[in-house]
């Protein structure tokens, strides 16, 4: 069951967008570490993270 004190509907920041790609590329964070840090939906991570990759 997700938490009801994550922030629903409010779009990720820039400043946000740099956290989660430093965390996941130098830092190694889970996705369900960089979302609890954020306080965002683990999914909400995801699909930042697949944005603009190139299907193959």
């Amino acid at each position: 069951m997700q938490d009801d004190s994550i922030t629903k509907g409010k779009e990720i920041t820039y400043a946000e967008r740099q956290m989660i790609e430093r965390w996941h590329n130098k830092n190694k964070l889970s996705n369900r570490q960089i979302a609890q840090r954020l306080n965002k939906a683990t999914q909400t991570i995801n699909n930042e993270l697949h944005k603009g990759e190139k299907c193959t």
